[in-house]
């Protein structure tokens, strides 16, 4: 799925959290996409560029770790504008909602 795709996809959120990942970078021959390229591509669209190899281990844990963070920030600047903002609905006080017998 291309980066298109997905901002299609998830049309109302503003950031996606992102990452570009150039894998099997232990077969540097054999390179498709030079680096330079990769990462002015992961600039121009403001994300952090990895490159990993499965063989190596490298860098996998890494991307995994960042992803997730992204992902916990992007959460909890969610949360953060929810709980700042008032609510439109008219919610009962604690006492309204409650009766002892």
């Amino acid at each position: 799925m291309t980066r298109e795709q997905i901002l299609r996809v998830k049309a109302e959120e503003d950031k996606i959290p992102l990452l570009v990942v150039g894998n099997k970078s232990d077969l540097e021959e054999r390179r498709q996409v030079p680096v330079e390229e990769a990462r002015s591509k992961a600039e121009e669209w403001g994300v952090q560029y990895v490159e990993t190899s499965a063989k190596t281990r490298a860098n996998v844990d890494k991307v995994f770790f960042d992803l997730m963070r992204e992902i916990r920030t992007k959460k909890m600047s969610e949360n953060k504008d929810k709980n700042g903002k008032k609510s439109s609905k008219n919610k009962k006080s604690f006492k309204e909602r409650c009766c002892l017998l």
